[in-house]
């Protein structure tokens, strides 16, 4: 049985060796003992996050720019890291580059799923993952195994967001904002966005001087709007964000889509009372 001497303690009776193998140190020892490049330390592993016996992944880094560090540790046809595997009892192991760059770096430990966009609070040192929205099981992982280790590996907190609540966000945003806040024009709340606020928690988070990059937009102006995010924080909690006819229609009145509509349709086409019976049903059963 290969282990990791995680300790050795001195007792009365003699000294205790502490043996583990799910401490991280018997991964860097056993890519160690595979990998030549390791062992001479032109390749080094700088991070691992593991949950033994399920996942592991790690994150390395080349001294010399011509030795591949990823290829290192993989090898022929994958002849190295199968040996590792094979000794971790089936353990999957995924190898990442391993960079400064932060976003860059998250979007690697990630992987395999892709990421649209990287949004960092270095405040608070989160990270927010926008993925589309047929990435986001990949992004989480069975049982939020995948978005757990890649955390662990970058070391910031991850929140992960699809491209589709993203967009809910700020149609939230744009509705109560307008409502409250008649001086922040909508091309204004659009440059907002681009620079990552694009919801309420985003906003409410930033520093206030953060938000005076948007044009026009001064530090008290920039409290109010804090303020006015908190209102809608409380308002999403007591289920009086939206009027009583919903989301859906509140959207099409503030964006004028009805006004077009009945504009553009004309008359409204004539509906046999049986049809009509069954969407009734149809939208009873919703």
């Amino acid at each position: 049985v290969q282990a990791y001497v995680k300790e050795i303690r001195s007792e009365a009776r003699g000294p205790q060796i502490i043996l583990s193998r799910t401490d991280a140190g018997l991964i860097f020892k056993l890519f160690e003992m595979e990998v030549p490049e390791i062992y001479e330390g032109i390749v080094r592993i700088v991070a691992v996050a593991r949950e033994p016996g399920e996942r592991t992944k790690i994150a390395v880094a080349s001294r010399d720019a011509d030795v591949d560090p990823v290829g290192a540790c993989v090898g022929m046809k994958g002849s190295r890291v199968q040996a590792v595997v094979q000794e971790l009892r089936g353990e999957k192991v995924d190898i990442v580059p391993w960079t400064e760059d932060t976003a860059k770096f998250v979007c690697n430990a990630i992987a395999p799923a892709d990421v649209s966009r990287v949004l960092i609070d270095e405040k608070n040192e989160t990270i927010e993952l926008i993925v589309p929205d047929d990435q986001l099981s990949l992004a989480i992982g069975r049982r939020g195994q995948n978005v757990r280790l890649a955390s662990q590996l970058v070391g910031w907190r991850l929140d992960i967001t699809s491209e589709t609540k993203v967009d809910e966000l700020k149609d939230e945003l744009r509705y109560f904002l307008s409502a409250n806040i008649k001086e922040l024009a909508l091309d204004d709340m659009e440059y907002m966005f681009k620079l990552g606020f694009h919801s309420a928690e985003n906003i409410i988070n930033a520093d206030a001087i953060e938000l005076t990059a948007i044009p026009g937009v001064e530090e008290e102006f920039a409290m109010r709007i804090q303020d006015s995010c908190e209102d809608l924080l409380e308002a999403r909690e007591t289920n009086a964000l939206w009027p009583a006819e919903g989301r859906d229609a509140a959207m099409r009145a503030w964006w004028g889509e009805d006004d077009e509509a009945q504009a553009a349709g004309g008359d409204e086409p004539e509906v046999d009372a049986a049809e009509d019976q069954e969407v009734d049903e149809a939208a009873l059963l919703d």
